[in-house]
């Protein structure tokens, strides 16, 4: 699957990138099911709001970082951008929080690299109906649509040990220049 980096703004709000497939439970069994991406602008209000919003239903995670760091004032090093996976469809004017089940904050950065600061994907608490996710395969459609996204520079991240696994999944290995094993790179 190839995506545009043609981001179609509306009304000076959430941009749509594209949409990707996850998993979704219907009865018993998991489902292809279609979801959006999006970049939040980080300079409007009701962009802020839902990134606020959602952080404070999700709790304690990764979430309320990356809400903070929306908040804080530009880095001339490099270009911030929050992407959110989303149930919604449209009016992307207004993102409801309530429907948005992963974030990323991502660095575009102007040396050779990008990076990953955080990525957070609906904690299970919210996320589970009758014991089971309701949705699977989020954080990985964020890592695919990223290395779609930018696929002309290496992405590099700080993973938590729990999480290396899955990076590793999606071809992130141990970044030689570093002494930390959790510092991983995807080289494209």
């Amino acid at each position: 699957m190839v995506f545009n980096k043609n981001m179609n703004q509306i009304n000076f709000t959430a941009n749509y990138i594209n949409s990707i497939k996850i998993k979704k439970l219907e009865g018993e069994k998991y489902k292809p099911f279609e979801v959006s991406l999006a970049e939040l602008n980080l300079n409007n209000k009701k962009d802020i709001f839902s990134l606020k919003e959602t952080s404070s239903n999700w709790g304690e995670c990764f979430a309320e970082d990356i809400y903070i760091n929306s908040c804080k004032p530009k880095n001339s090093e490099y270009k911030n951008h929050v992407y959110a996976l989303t149930t919604q469809k449209d009016n992307f004017e207004t993102l409801k929080p309530n429907n948005i089940l992963g974030l990323v904050e991502f660095h575009e950065k102007k040396d050779n690299t990008n990076k990953i600061e955080f990525l957070q994907v609906q904690p299970d608490y919210v996320a589970c109906q009758f014991g089971r996710p309701l949705f699977k395969k989020i954080g990985s459609a964020i890592i695919k649509s990223l290395k779609n996204l930018y696929p002309d520079k290496p992405i590099k991240l700080h993973s938590v040990a729990d999480a290396k696994t899955f990076y590793q999944k999606h071809q992130f290995v141990k970044d030689k220049s570093s002494f930390d094993n959790l510092d991983l790179i995807w080289n494209g």
